[in-house]
């Protein structure tokens, strides 16, 4: 709609997860540098130009208010036109064609259409809707469901989030872990924390409830609109003008989902200017961690294109992360590889030349949850595999996230369990099979392993609870593909040297803060595959 209606960088994490990006809430690096692009006519006019996303890597679509011209081609003014969903095809090259409307069927010509969003389970459409001759500009969600081809006809959303006399727009979907369908969107409506503010509201078969504020985390006193919330990442994207900003609507950001949030952190100054900047969204992530790379925002920037004053048009503008900018944090290294009198020298001569496999990248860090496995047991033995601790981990994450004290720390124990306790167990069944080849190839085998604990209990307790640590892992290793590993095991060919380290006492290893849910005691749990010797 025209106007607003319309890096705690441990080094060993560093490993964990390869060189990291960063964005407002990633600050594993000191500093990120975007590349910020003003999109060209015809993708931006002297109109209105919001809300653009891509759909797959082959359309982008976008909200467009143009300006019409006079019989003589000499003035222009919005009149009577109307607000249009535009789509651009983009080639394998990148090239994006002229835009055109959207075939999709979703504009009207009796209304503006704007602020299309997918819903990434189902492909359904939310977006708004605003009749041309309201005065008051009042918007309703309204909702397109996929078919077969193409989509539905579309519908106004039934239930509880469009009010009589006020506003609901710019509609967001997320979905909780059982697939539950979330719908943020903005509002006027009474019971807010003034002016516009962030609600959500549960939709089942295109039925939406009575909606939720999300609440003194997110919203304020000013105007809080534009979400767009990052599924991968559980964090939602909005723009404010609340005080304390660079100037008009600025980019914010926070960590959660439903009512229960981290709070609101500004993005980068690099993204944010002094004039507005709405409609955030992301178009591109990596593929391993999931972090943003690329997207769009919309701004009426001193660069945009306007017929008489800046503040009535809003443009595109892409933005890039430029990693040629990147700056790792400075932080201490935490070296937690044993010492050279007690761990086996490397082989540097690895064979690899029969082996289709490369081989995986080591050290591999395998983490657990607080005195897993088998709480509180004094025995250095346990039945219990790596795989069932890394699954009982995972399912706590949710749990994790809540008990961090800012959008930043809990962002940043996200990535961690996305890289470390999840990536990292793909990462160990790479090694796995790795080492059934050599095993095949008539190779023997023989890893070390060295397995630490957080201090929260005595030297010799996390002594005994570091070999269970690495007992589990051998579990994994026994059990992996209905024992196809046991035998080599048992006869020798797989040898595994176990190095029980317990605690890593040098200061800069120490966890701080809670001492089971920070990031630095999640990194003190863990054991190391530190070597891999093939001969």
């Amino acid at each position: 709609m025209k106007g607003t209606n319309i890096q705690y960088g441990l080094s060993r994490l560093m490993l964990c997860v390869g060189l990291l990006s960063a964005f407002c809430l990633f600050p594993f690096l000191s500093t990120a540098q975007y590349r910020v692009v003003h999109l060209e006519q015809p993708y931006n006019t002297a109109g209105s130009e919001t809300g653009a996303l891509r759909v797959g890597d082959t359309v982008l679509v976008y909200s467009s208010l143009q300006p019409r011209h006079d019989r003589r081609n000499r003035h222009f003014s919005f009149g009577d036109q109307q607000t249009n969903i535009y789509q651009a095809r983009i080639a394998r090259s990148g090239k994006m064609a002229r835009p055109r409307l959207s075939r999709w069927g979703i504009n009207d010509k009796r209304d503006h259409t704007a602020n299309l969003c997918l819903d990434p389970l189902t492909h359904d459409i939310y977006f708004t809707r605003a009749r041309i001759d309201d005065p008051d500009l009042r918007c309703e969600v309204w909702w397109a469901p996929r078919q077969k081809r193409g989509w539905g006809k579309p519908q106004r959303l039934r239930g509880a989030v469009n009010l009589r006399d006020y506003t609901a727009t710019q509609p967001a979907i997320g979905r909780l872990a059982d697939s539950t369908l979330v719908l943020y969107f903005a509002s006027d409506r009474p019971g807010g924390m003034g002016g516009m503010d962030l609600w959500y509201s549960i939709v089942k078969n295109g039925v939406a409830a009575e909606p939720v504020n999300l609440g003194p985390q997110v919203n304020s006193a000013a105007d809080d609109i534009t979400p767009f919330y990052d599924q991968p990442n559980h964090v939602l994207y909005f723009s404010s003008d609340r005080s304390g900003g660079h100037g008009g609507f600025d980019i914010y950001c926070a960590v959660g989902s439903r009512n229960t949030w981290q709070a609101a952190e500004p993005v980068c100054a690099c993204l944010n200017s002094e004039q507005n900047d709405i409609y955030f969204t992301i178009t591109q992530r990596d593929s391993a961690t999931g972090i943003p790379l690329a997207g769009y925002l919309s701004s009426n920037r001193t660069d945009s294109y306007f017929l008489t004053d800046s503040m009535c048009c809003n443009d595109i503008y892409a933005w890039q992360v430029d990693s040629t900018q990147w700056q790792v944090a400075e932080v201490p290294p935490v070296d937690t590889m044993p010492s050279v009198d007690t761990m086996p020298a490397p082989d540097t001569t690895l064979s690899t030349l029969h082996s289709p496999l490369p081989p995986p990248p080591l050290p591999l860090f395998l983490y657990f949850h607080n005195d897993e496995p088998d709480p509180q047991s004094r025995d250095s033995l346990t039945a219990v595999t790596y795989a069932d601790c890394q699954r009982r981990y995972a399912a706590l994450r949710p749990t994790y996230l809540g008990r961090q004290p800012s959008a930043t720390d809990s962002a940043q124990m996200a990535l961690f369990f996305d890289t470390c306790v999840e990536g990292n167990y793909r990462h160990l069944i790479d090694l796995l099979e790795y080492i059934a080849h050599h095993l095949e190839a008539g190779d023997t085998v023989t890893l070390t392993v060295s397995g630490y604990a957080s201090p929260l209990y005595t030297d010799k307790y996390n002594r005994v609870l570091s070999r269970r640590r690495i007992e589990a892992f051998v579990n994994t290793v026994r059990t992996w593909h209905n024992g196809a590993l046991a035998l080599a095991l048992a006869d020798g060919r797989l040898q595994i040297h176990r190095l029980p380290q317990g605690i890593d006492t040098r200061p800069s290893a120490m966890p701080s803060g809670d001492p089971v849910y920070s990031l630095r005691a999640a990194m003190s749990r863990r054991i190391e595959i530190v070597d891999c010797r093939i001969k």
